[in-house]
């Protein structure tokens, strides 16, 4: 069976959502373990953090310079991006460890997970509604000068 052009579109955004929530529910776990001080090893994958961070950086500036924004708009947006990216990275590689090390911790108190699921699906979906509008408030910002 072949989807027409609407199921794809909302195949892509469901995919997009999953993946969105499970890495900031992930993150959501390493943020946790970051504060209890249970964070341990992730000095030999800090590299791969950079890289990650990198080639975020680095697709933000080609992806705006394809959209033709402006000089500033896509330094900025780009170092922004990718140090979002370093830190997600950070939070979520140091999450899923975490829960490897500690299960118990997590998977086994089903409520907590839950609540940074929950917690992670709306934050995702109000990513997804800055990334539709987030030119709205930066017209109306450039309009008000």
């Amino acid at each position: 069976m072949e989807l027409d052009g609407t199921q794809q579109v909302i195949l892509r955004i469901g995919a997009l959502i999953v993946s969105c929530t499970l890495l900031l529910t992930a993150a959501f776990v390493g943020f946790i373990a970051a504060l209890s001080g249970e964070v341990h090893g992730f000095e030999s994958r800090l590299p791969w953090y950079l890289v990650g961070a990198a080639i975020v950086f680095v697709g933000t500036l080609i992806l705006l310079e394809l959209n033709e924004a402006t000089g500033r708009t896509i330094i900025v947006s780009s170092m922004v991006v990718g140090g979002l990216a370093f830190v997600l990275l950070f939070l979520s590689v140091e999450g899923v460890v975490f829960t490897i090390d500690h299960p118990s911790t997590v998977i086994y108190d089903s409520r907590l997970i839950l609540y940074f699921f929950a917690a992670a699906l709306v934050a995702t979906g109000v990513g997804y509604w800055g990334l539709r509008h987030w030119r709205e408030f930066t017209d109306a910002q450039r309009e008000s000068l």
